[in-house]
């Protein structure tokens, strides 16, 4: 068994473009980052057509990989809906309405295997629903 503590690449991270948490940034620290509207989240939305633990960025020895968790609304990236996309730098990630760039300046293109990328069902974006786990008043608003 293989102890070595994995290094992840120093200055990546993700960026809030759209939504309602627009302006936020968020370093990518660990092997692994769930995000999603709980707490327990490496990343925290409050989008409310967010999962609770809706996808994850995994670092795979040399790339990162968006990984679907079964979130209601799934996971774009680049406008594509997969279950797991392999990340270039600048892709854009859409979860509920919130828009995400995963930024990755020294990244090393050649390592990147689309052969690994899993397509999902599409969706579009009028179809998205809130979780039904979110508290509304009779008008449909958020308690």
């Amino acid at each position: 068994m293989n102890n070595e503590k994995i290094q992840i690449p120093e200055n990546v991270s993700i960026k809030v473009i759209d939504g309602v948490d627009t302006g936020n940034d968020f370093a990518i620290t660990n092997k692994t980052m769930t995000i999603g509207r709980q707490d327990v989240c490496n990343i925290q939305l409050m989008d409310r057509y967010v999962s609770n633990k809706h996808c994850q960025i995994v670092f795979r020895k040399d790339h990162f990989t968006a990984i679907d968790l079964g979130s209601l609304n799934k996971t774009k990236v680049n406008d594509r809906v997969y279950v797991q996309k392999n990340l270039k730098n600048n892709d854009i990630l859409t979860l509920g309405k919130t828009k995400l760039k995963f930024c990755w300046e020294e990244q090393d293109l050649t390592s990147i295997d689309e052969s690994d990328d899993i397509l999902g069902d599409d969706k579009s974006e009028e179809d998205a629903i809130p979780d039904s786990d979110i508290p509304l008043d009779e008008n449909g608003t958020d308690l």
